[in-house]
């Protein structure tokens, strides 16, 4: 049975009134028992006839096997790949995970088919997009966003990169499956939508502060993906159906509001930003990786905290801040913090920079500029968002983590992150905005107060 609310979305185009053509190739969203049962006609229907199935160990084991059983049924020939999890933490979606992907393939298949979430999603998304091949996924958790997304977060030389990746014609969902996840993962998901409220925050004040493209449409799409979460969070730790079902629809939804808008700007902000910074950390330091959307929820809370204070925030002194512009850290020195936060991944953010220049001073004259003429347009967006307190308390009703020591982020990676976390992408968001105003050090200093006793 398909969902009302994400119909209309299938296989769709429309001209926006933004100026824009919103576009998705998405078009068989199945969420009903008995569901893997109709991937045989599915693929039929597709015009596909030999897939290439990707899963880990887990994943084949929840759902992977099962997939293999009903394609045997239907005398459809398949090559299944399953990567080998971890003893604890979580695959990683990296190069060296690919390089297995790659070298497994069947170059006789014409569609890749994920089993699983996340990392097995991001990689297939990838892989079939680099070898020109139609997607489908079978999910196995209401655990991110990704699920229809038309890029993947990859990790390539130790830095997490967004890649173009192929939109999945198809999702599918059976609602035991996602339901009998680990409770863990129902709330990663939760979490990675309740980011979201965030990062439409961060959309917009771009949008005001350097003219960059909004879209209210989308917005509005993602908002009520949002909401509708936040009604069904207390049904999630019961393993509610009708709870999960929600979920799975938002996260669904997430992804399709990247495809109209061309990129993860409507669910990917600065609460991003702290989950990448310490992804790559535990990388560096051997640690187990944590869920992704167990990150964005720490993360989230972190920078709502923000956009409180900039609610309740008197004008500055733009003038002093002009004066000041020669005491920031730049140069060597900006440099040099780099290679001591970012380690092996430095040189790819120091290049970043170099090519868009998201700290120069000419950039920054002219944001300043803007910012003194519209603040309380910019201080209005920020009395829109949600109490932080409020977040956190949603994520403790889930059993989700909530402050950055639940999950063994130290207090040092916490500071470095709000710091130096907006380094990693060309992207404006709250931290850029208190980094602009000369302020960003100071928050960072209260925030580790705050959040990392």
């Amino acid at each position: 049975m398909q969902n009302p609310s994400i119909e209309s979305y299938l296989n769709c185009s429309f001209d926006c009134q933004c100026g824009r053509t919103h576009k998705s190739l998405f078009s068989h969203y199945i969420f009903e028992n008995g569901a893997i049962e109709k991937l045989p006609g599915l693929l039929a229907q597709l015009g596909c006839a030999r897939p290439y199935l990707i899963s880990d160990t887990h994943t084949h084991e929840i759902a992977g096997v099962r997939v293999e059983e009903v394609l045997d049924r239907a005398g459809i020939p398949f090559t299944s790949h399953v990567l080998k999890s971890p003893g604890n933490g979580d695959l990683a979606a990296d190069e060296h995970a690919l390089g297995s992907v790659a070298m497994a393939n069947d170059r006789d298949a014409d569609v890749v088919i994920s089993i699983g979430t996340g990392t097995i999603n991001d990689m297939g998304r990838y892989f079939g997009y680099i070898t020109g091949r139609p997607f489908l996924l079978v999910a196995t958790a209401p655990s991110m966003d990704g699920f229809v997304s038309g890029v993947a977060p990859l990790i390539f030389r130790n830095m997490k990169v967004t890649y173009p990746a192929q939109e999945p014609l198809a999702l599918i969902c059976e609602p035991e499956i996602m339901a009998n996840a680990p409770l863990k993962m129902l709330a990663a998901g939760a979490a990675d939508i309740l980011g979201k409220y965030n990062c439409l925050l961060d959309w917009k004040l771009s949008h005001i502060v350097n003219g960059e493209y909004y879209c209210d449409t989308i917005a509005d799409i993602m908002r009520t993906a949002v909401d509708r979460t936040m009604e069904s969070v207390g049904g999630l730790a019961l393993r509610d159906g009708k709870a999960v079902s929600v979920l799975t629809e938002a996260l669904v939804l997430s992804g399709i509001a990247m495809d109209f808008s061309g990129n993860s700007r409507p669910a990917s902000g600065a609460e991003h930003h702290q989950s990448h910074y310490w992804e790559m950390q535990f990388l560096f330091d051997g640690i187990p990786a944590v869920l992704h959307g167990t990150k964005v929820g720490i993360g989230t809370v972190l920078m709502l905290e923000l956009y409180n204070t900039l609610a309740g925030m008197e004008k500055p002194d733009f003038a002093a801040i002009r004066e000041r512009i020669a005491d920031r850290l730049s140069g060597e020195d900006w440099e040099k913090e780099m290679r001591r936060c970012y380690r092996q991944g430095a040189e790819e953010v120091i290049a970043l920079e170099r090519k868009v220049g998201k700290n120069d001073v000419k950039g920054l004259l002219r944001r300043l500029s803007v910012m003194e003429e519209r603040w309380e347009e910019i201080r209005e967006l920020a009395k829109t968002a949600p109490k932080a307190a409020e977040i956190s308390r949603v994520l403790e009703e889930m059993g989700a983590a909530k402050v950055p020591a639940d999950v063994g982020i130290s207090r040092q990676y916490v500071c470095d992150s709000i710091r130096y976390g907006k380094e990693l992408r060309d992207r404006y968001t709250i931290l850029q905005f208190m980094w602009d105003i000369d302020r960003l050090e100071e928050e960072a200093g209260r925030l580790v107060e705050k959040y990392c006793n």
